[in-house]
């Protein structure tokens, strides 16, 4: 096991997934610190707002994101019957659980680097609402089970087809309907789990004044047994992708 996951490392750098794993923080910083109020703005409590999106953004980019991470990841294994050939050198347990423990440490990079940028934002804009540690440990726990769902449901699709583009559009694709499930009956959204971080999020939009722009933002009760259900799908794309690859014919 550690020489395989040293090999997946060294494949790794070589396919530069750390630039990936870097871009989708910084793309959501720069989208946060664009669309961010200031602190004396139009909010009450303006770092409840960033809170709020942040989850509408790890709709968009999120599916995408793990999309083109898993298939990464199985890139060199669809070239050339390339498992014909690794198989002959170690097991695909080995193997499995190598690229698993890699793609489950991107992703819980990703999710780190993304909750202390939003955090970098509040603080870059100087806003002053306090808030509890718990809600945002709640936050990063959510936005990776979601995400280890979507890496795993795109390393499966990854595993059984040789082409790597319907994965990636099964990512777009997903990204467009757990946005537009926003919008709809929040019952319609428990039913999207590309959308699961917005029905997730424990941050929710208490008032709207039109007139003078003024958002109020209030804090909800955590849904533990939604972000359980999210863990599920989790492991059982786990386990469905490790006996896709124990059966895969090569």
């Amino acid at each position: 096991m550690p020489r395989s996951l040293h090999a997946e490392f060294q494949k790794a750098w070589r396919r530069h997934d750390l630039l990936i794993c870097l871009l989708l923080p910084v793309i959501v910083l720069l989208w946060s610190g664009y669309s961010a109020p200031d602190g004396a703005g139009s909010t009450v409590n303006a770092f409840s707002a960033l809170f709020y999106s942040a989850p509408v953004m790890n709709a968009i980019l999120m599916p995408v994101g793990m999309a083109v991470l898993a298939n990464r990841l199985w890139d060199v294994e669809i070239k050339g019957s390339f498992p014909k050939l690794l198989y002959t050198l170690q097991s695909r347990g080995s193997l499995f659980a190598a690229k698993a423990a890699l793609g489950f440490g991107e992703v819980f990079l990703i999710a780190a680097l993304e909750t202390a940028c939003i955090l970098a934002v509040g603080r870059w804009k100087g806003y002053t609402e306090v808030i509890p540690p718990v809600h945002i440990l709640y936050f990063f726990v959510c936005t990776l089970a979601v995400c280890t769902m979507l890496f795993f449901s795109e390393l499966l699709l990854s595993v059984l087809l040789t082409n790597p583009l319907p994965a990636l559009c099964v990512g777009v694709v997903g990204a467009l309907v757990g946005l537009f499930s926003a919008f709809m009956p929040p019952v319609v959204s428990l039913f999207v789990p590309w959308g699961y971080f917005i029905p997730l999020s424990s941050f929710v939009l208490v008032s709207w004044d039109a007139d003078t722009r003024i958002a109020v933002y209030g804090m909800r009760d955590f849904r533990w047994l939604l972000l359980f259900w999210a863990i599920l799908l989790a492991a059982g794309f786990f386990l469905f992708t490790w006996r896709a690859i124990r059966q895969k014919e090569v």
